[in-house]
């Protein structure tokens, strides 16, 4: 009887196949970091805003909707996102040379109990603006409901928060609106678009 021996062709890897398995790790790491560079750039892209005649000049999110044909300076809405609409915008109210931010937020509570649903004052406390300049941060809150009959749906609680200060004779209103269950979630990306607010 005669015994067969097998033996298995050796399985180590040539010095050229080991760079190559390194040289394919490295490049899937480089090109996951590159994808997400590119995101965060895509995420925070911002489009210049300039209003000569109010003296304001601000950076806001590329793909949102930007108003300026109303009372305000102007105002840019998130559209992409369902339900009520992410809002920064910039108003400005000419005031006396003896009023102070508190009766600007006093004034803007009055009018809008007036127009908005179970508007409430959450706070009011003094603010620093990123310049150093001194406001008056006022935050609320308030319930939205579909304007159109045919889009009827259950009513939104909008968390709200207003920036007063006072410049050059008139008071300086930038407010941030969103729907309070995601309002922490935006809030850094207002508090960024605030950093770069010039007036």
């Amino acid at each position: 009887m005669e015994v067969l021996e097998i033996i298995g062709e050796s399985q180590d890897l040539t010095l050229r196949q080991r760079w190559a398995n390194v040289f394919a790790i490295l490049l899937s790491v480089l090109l996951l970091l590159v994808g997400l560079n590119l995101r965060n750039q895509l995420a925070t892209a911002a489009v210049l805003f300039e209003s000569p005649q109010a003296g304001i000049t601000a950076f806001y999110p590329q793909n949102w909707l930007l108003d300026s044909s109303s009372d305000y300076v102007f105002r840019v809405r998130d559209m992409s996102r369902s339900g009520f609409k992410t809002t920064f915008q910039v108003s400005v109210q000419p005031v006396g040379s003896d009023a102070e931010e508190r009766n600007v937020a006093d004034r803007l509570t009055l009018n809008r109990l007036q127009t908005f649903t179970a508007y409430q004052v959450l706070s009011q406390q003094a603010y620093l603006l990123p310049n150093d300049v001194s406001a008056q941060a006022v935050s609320y809150s308030y319930v939205s409901s579909d304007v159109s009959p045919f889009l009827q749906g259950v009513p939104t609680v909008v968390q709200g928060l207003d920036i007063l200060t006072i410049s050059g004779g008139q008071a300086i209103i930038i407010t941030f609106r969103a729907d309070a269950d995601t309002y922490q979630h935006e809030l850094p990306r207002f508090e960024e678009f605030l950093r770069r607010l010039q007036f």
